[in-house]
């Protein structure tokens, strides 16, 4: 009993940079961004749904670094070394990094289905 229709066209491969932008985020932080710099520097022989994944992922991962970062220096320049500081501090890097994971949940679902990621169009 055949339970789906056989797939009708080739994987875009989409899923892979998204694969790896999530563990640059959960798991292997350095070693993961290193991956997506390689897979960024290797997008001219890849398709465009698997490109455009590929430079949205490298996008958000420095996005999400230097927001991150500025915001806990800001915090340690308006609050310096006192309780207000680490508890902002935890706050804000939770809250941002959880958006990240978030964005890169859907951006996965996406790429499983072969679609183009959440991201402005003149970026990718």
């Amino acid at each position: 009993m055949q339970y789906s229709v056989a797939q009708k066209k080739a994987a875009s491969g989409a899923v892979v940079p998204v694969f790896w932008y999530l563990l640059n985020l959960l798991a292997i932080p350095v070693i993961g961004f290193v991956v997506l710099l390689w897979m960024y520097s290797q997008r001219s022989r890849v398709n465009d749904v698997r490109r455009a994944h590929t430079r949205a992922a490298v996008l958000m991962s420095v996005t999400g670094f230097i927001l991150i970062s500025s915001g806990i220096a800001i915090g340690w320049t308006v609050f310096g070394d006192m309780g207000h500081f680490w508890t902002f501090a935890g706050v804000w890097a939770v809250a941002l990094h959880t958006g990240f994971v978030l964005w890169g949940i859907i951006s996965l679902a996406q790429a499983m289905s072969g679609k183009m990621p959440y991201f402005p169009a003149k970026w990718l």
